[in-house]
């Protein structure tokens, strides 16, 4: 059965314990409760199960807040984003098919669903029903979502793991200072895709099934908190959806900022190739820090399961970078790399090996000259 109880313990940053229950009878004595939510991230079905995550938070509004170019109003909403008032202990109940049960929050307020068995249908994606039966301390409510269940198609010829700060969205979150505009924006309006993202990924998806027979999933250092931003800007940019293994909160918050991985992406990769034994993995990165490094020792420890990488190079080049001597590695185990500013190497190289189809190469590659000529950079 697929689980991930070890995503609990990555650290948290914000209240808990004796501090947070101190904070929250503050609040209810202010009368400033809000009231709770039900927030489903996107699962996935795979050898061994199933598997959804989700949290119960107070709804301060940040979620459907409208877009808005104020400094000032982003850096509200990026702190109410990041300092949610979880809610532990509410049971939430769920019916998946012909299955049903009932998960407890935990003290970060999140839900695990885990149920056996390898889920089929006719779409890819299947529902999952959950409403909120009981929050402590708050009034009892209605609270029902519907969370979704990816299912991989058995025409499906591989999977694709992809990051997405700094591989498919311009984030600069390592240069906090210079970027903090684009880290903290609130909204996906305010986030910009690199060029030919949606065109190249979207013919990796396509397949013998529709343009959804091959699973894309995204591996992220990001932390939950921006589930639904990455979700809203994926669906606006037309970048295909796919389930995202993003991290908890670290203890000082920084993890994300500081692109520290401590771990995380390796362990989801490894949980992915168990997932789907019988099918090759194509890994998208950047040169920001380790992915260059993380695929390497994947593809080294799992033979034959990796057979095609592409590293978004968004570093200056320098004699005997580090990223280089990794990219020399991949190839030297025979496994096809890419390494450039945009996406069209990587389509020329896919196109050639028969992972997408005739003409991808020429459609990324207008992709990024459109950004050219409207005065943009495509890195």
């Amino acid at each position: 059965m697929l689980r991930f109880h070890h995503l609990r313990n990555e650290g948290r940053f914000m209240r808990s314990g004796r501090l947070r229950r101190l904070h929250m009878g503050m609040k209810r004595r202010m009368g400033l409760v809000d009231p709770p939510m039900l927030m489903p991230y996107l699962g996935y079905a795979g050898e061994g199960g199933a598997w959804l995550r989700g949290r119960v938070l107070e709804d301060e509004g940040v979620v459907s807040a409208p877009h808005t170019t104020s400094a000032l109003h982003n850096l509200w909403l990026t702190y109410k984003r990041f300092s949610t008032d979880q809610i532990s202990g509410a049971r939430v109940s769920w019916q998946f098919g012909d299955r049903s049960g009932e998960v407890v929050s935990d003290d970060s307020g999140y839900i695990e669903v885990n149920t056996p068995g390898v889920a089929s249908g006719a779409s890819p994606w299947l529902p999952v029903r959950l409403t909120l039966d009981h929050a402590p301390g708050y009034q009892p409510s209605s609270v029902m979502q519907e969370g979704l269940v990816r299912v991989v198609s058995p025409g499906a010829r591989f999977v694709i793991v992809s990051d997405i700060d700094d591989t498919i969205i311009h984030t600069g979150a390592n240069q906090l200072l210079r970027h903090w505009r684009v880290v903290t924006a609130n909204s996906p309006e305010s986030r910009i895709a690199f060029p030919g993202v949606a065109e190249f990924y979207h013919a990796l998806a396509a397949g013998a099934d529709g343009p959804e027979t091959n699973p894309i999933f995204y591996v992220s250092s990001g932390p939950w908190n921006l589930f639904d931003l990455y979700d809203r800007f994926m669906a606006l940019r037309g970048i295909p959806r796919g389930p995202m293994l993003l991290r908890n909160l670290s203890n000082d918050g920084l993890d994300w900022i500081l692109r520290r991985h401590n771990g995380h992406k390796t362990r989801m990769i490894e949980a992915l190739l168990n997932a789907y034994p019988h099918l090759p993995f194509v890994l998208i990165g950047d040169s920001g820090q380790d992915d260059a490094a993380i695929y390497q020792d994947i593809a080294t420890r799992f033979p034959g399961r990796v057979a095609l990488v592409h590293i978004h190079d968004i570093r200056p080049a320098s004699p005997g970078r580090e990223v280089d001597r990794q990219i020399a590695a991949l190839q030297e185990n025979g496994i096809p790399v890419t390494l450039s500013a945009t996406l069209v190497e990587a389509a020329r190289l896919a196109e050639s090996l028969g992972f997408v189809g005739s003409g991808t190469a020429d459609s990324v590659s207008m992709a990024v000259r459109r950004r050219i000529q409207g005065g943009q950079s495509p890195l």
